[in-house]
């Protein structure tokens, strides 16, 4: 059974060739635009790992991660952003994050090491 990843981003482009350079790798991908829409499927479905951009209108990858936590949620994360300061004020500099824009193959790296293929 393929890896489940959901990813999250505003910007329809860079979520679109994200996802389909996961699924071309093997990796069943769903998608949202916002964190309202993430949060919904986080609620119906396990995924193995969610990659997320940090700044979104609605809510941001800041506000993902505190209700995942208080509806006791678990899952891997990778941070993508165009603002990489703002990790560090937010406490979450130990999350993975890549600054766009990135080299997929970059990313595919750090999403197999953190889940496999």
């Amino acid at each position: 059974m393929p890896k489940s990843i959901l990813v999250v981003d505003n910007e329809f482009r860079s979520r679109k060739n994200i996802a389909q350079f996961l699924r071309e790798e093997g990796y069943e991908v769903d998608e949202a635009d916002d964190g309202v829409g993430a949060l919904d499927l986080l609620e119906k479905k396990n995924f193995d790992l969610l990659i997320c951009d940090i700044l979104m209108p609605r809510l941001s990858a800041f506000d993902i991660i505190d209700r995942m936590k208080s509806r006791s949620l678990s899952i891997l994360i990778i941070l993508i952003t165009g603002h990489p300061d703002l990790l560090a004020q937010k406490g979450l500099g130990d999350l993975p994050c890549f600054t766009k824009p990135f080299n997929l193959y970059d990313l595919l790296h750090k999403v197999r090491e953190m889940i496999g293929k």
